[in-house]
């Protein structure tokens, strides 16, 4: 994907051109659950560089916890107890219950040509899984934002499943044949020639 920075910058939900080290937070706070979830486009401090980022972030003292249940969560997608540090390769959880549920970052390929270049959801690369990772990473992160200004934490797990998986695999692709054999032609016919 390769569009201008005001095209990149639309895809992420910001109607505007960023100054150097400006930022675009969009937040929910879910009471009820104890959940802060935040998604924000920040632009680099030479402008070369625009980062997406997507986070949970768990109360120290929620109701949960006094209930006697352990984390929270959205959909299925566990935010961990804060007083719960799990290291597990490059899955580091620090105290407070934080969650990076999506990054992203995107520089100038070319003069006036930018496209994202790294995009880790949930821990895990996308960078070439598939055709047009950039433009469905861009897709979730659209539809995250537009489910926080609704007053809602979207349900991550469906977004995911729903954005960033190959078209063909949900018949979205050209699968099998498409059309038909070629047909037989006979050169008078083409000219209009009778026998």
């Amino acid at each position: 994907m390769r569009v201008t920075l005001e095209e990149l910058l639309q895809k992420l939900g910001v109607n505007y051109v960023l100054s150097p080290y400006e930022t675009m937070p969009w937040v929910h706070y879910d009471e009820a659950k104890g959940i802060t979830c935040s998604a924000e486009v920040r632009m680099g401090p030479t402008s070369e560089d625009v980062e997406a980022e997507i986070q949970l972030l768990r109360d120290e003292d929620s109701e949960d916890d006094e209930e006697g249940e352990k984390g929270g969560g959205v959909g299925s997608m566990e935010i961990p107890d804060p007083n719960e540090i799990k290291s597990e390769g490059a899955n580091i959880v620090a105290p407070g219950g934080r969650k990076q549920v999506l990054w992203m970052r995107a520089d100038a390929a070319v003069q006036s040509q930018w496209g994202p270049k790294l995009l880790r959801i949930n821990d895990k690369s996308y960078v070439n899984e598939f055709h047009d990772w950039e433009g469905k990473g861009c897709d979730l992160f659209r539809a995250t934002i537009e489910s926080l200004q609704m007053g809602e934490i979207p349900d991550f797990d469906n977004l995911i499943d729903e954005n960033m998986q190959e078209d063909s695999l949900y018949g979205g692709g050209r699968r099998g044949r498409i059309g038909r054999k070629s047909p037989n032609i006979k050169p008078g016919q083409l000219l209009g020639m009778k026998k």
